[in-house]
């Protein structure tokens, strides 16, 4: 499921990339059995973020994945600092402090595609 994140961040300038962030955390304590909600609601109130796609979360593996869309000015490398902190920030305020980061995938998108 696709969110256009209206409102919460200038409209990108004409120069700004697009990028796709996706990220894979695993967390030292059990999952609250409404994870993937707080991480979503916590993704859709970040300031800089685009669009995003719904949370998963795996209480057996102690996994949360999630992905939004931001876009840069200077490139991937600013895109994987940003998307880092991001995702970092989202961990965070969504009650899973514990969580260590063990994938992050920075994808350059199409200037015609919208979303995720």
């Amino acid at each position: 499921m696709v969110v256009p994140m209206g409102g919460h961040r200038m409209r990108p300038e004409s120069g700004d990339q697009r990028y796709l962030v996706r990220f894979t955390a695993a967390v030292d304590a059990p999952l609250a059995p409404d994870a993937a909600v707080r991480l979503a609601e916590v993704i859709l109130s970040l300031p800089g973020i685009d669009a995003a796609d719904r949370p998963s979360a795996h209480a057996r593996s102690r996994r949360v994945t999630a992905s939004f869309v931001i876009a840069v000015t200077h490139g991937m490398a600013d895109a994987a600092r940003d998307g880092s902190r991001l995702a970092k920030e989202a961990l965070h305020l969504a009650g899973m402090d514990s969580a260590h980061l063990m994938e992050l995938v920075i994808q350059l998108r199409e200037r015609s595609s919208t979303g995720i």
